[in-house]
């Protein structure tokens, strides 16, 4: 069973090396989801990393809060099997998106190059709607989040005990990886909505996103970034949950 510290300390790390060491494959990602698209916006100063400082300030505690509380629903019921893994994700994701949520704003209006840095975008959002617009799309992603944890964890739970039960960390990763790109290619259309939400300016509903990517090409529209988006989740399912189950080894042999 994995003990509040290991996960605490295990999921800030995990958290940190993903999201930096993915950063630009996530920066192309949003470029193709934004309304201009990747043809529009390029690949201009991808190599600067712009907006990889919110994505670094964000990532270990929202990280942190889903470890702390997956690992936690899980003990409370360590034979639960799937439902339990579904249920420990969703909580995980749920606390998790109260810090990601405004870090993805910033980071992505960034990203789209909207603004020049994490603070100018970080200034601009608190001018225009004060903290609750650091919060536009939450709901939205919670949506995504939690589907995306609820098939990505028991996935990863059961290739783990079948592949990985020696608790190597290269064969977590492993686990991850599939995991990973499967429960992202099926949570695609939601990703794209929530990233139109985000960079929107003014306030946009729900309805009018939708409509839209349908008219800009139909069910095609709403698969934007598949590729990036697949790829990069394989690869951080691969570092994100393999890194996680190698901290966690580690911090496990210094505690005893």
């Amino acid at each position: 069973m994995v003990t509040q510290t290991q996960a605490l300390v295990g999921g800030s790390m995990a958290g940190f090396i993903v999201d930096v060491t993915l950063f630009p494959i996530d920066t192309i990602k949003t470029r193709m989801q934004s309304k201009e698209g990747l043809r529009a916006l390029g690949m201009k100063d991808l190599h600067k990393l712009r907006g990889v400082g919110a994505a670094a300030v964000g990532s270990m505690p929202s990280s942190a809060l889903f470890f702390l509380s997956y690992e936690g629903i899980k003990s409370l019921d360590p034979g639960g099997g799937a439902r339990q893994h579904m249920l420990a994700s969703s909580v995980g994701e749920t606390a998790a998106c109260l810090v990601r949520v405004p870090t993805e704003v910033i980071k992505q209006r960034v990203q789209a190059l909207q603004e020049r840095s994490s603070m100018t975008a970080l200034r601009a959002a608190l001018r225009s709607g004060g903290i609750s617009s650091l919060y536009v799309g939450f709901g939205t992603t919670i949506m995504r989040e939690i589907p995306f944890a609820a098939i990505q964890y028991p996935i990863w739970e059961w290739l783990k005990s079948r592949y990985a039960a020696s608790g190597s960390g290269v064969a977590a990763g492993a686990c991850g990886s599939v995991a990973g790109a499967i429960a992202g290619a099926i949570t695609t259309p939601i990703d794209v909505v929530k990233t139109r939400l985000m960079l929107s300016k003014e306030r946009q509903s729900l309805v009018t996103i939708v409509t839209e990517l349908s008219a800009e090409g139909g069910w095609r529209g709403f698969f934007r970034g598949i590729g990036p988006r697949v790829g990069w989740l394989s690869i951080g399912g691969f570092v994100y949950l393999g890194s996680y189950q190698t901290v966690v080894g580690i911090v496990s042999r210094h505690l005893q």
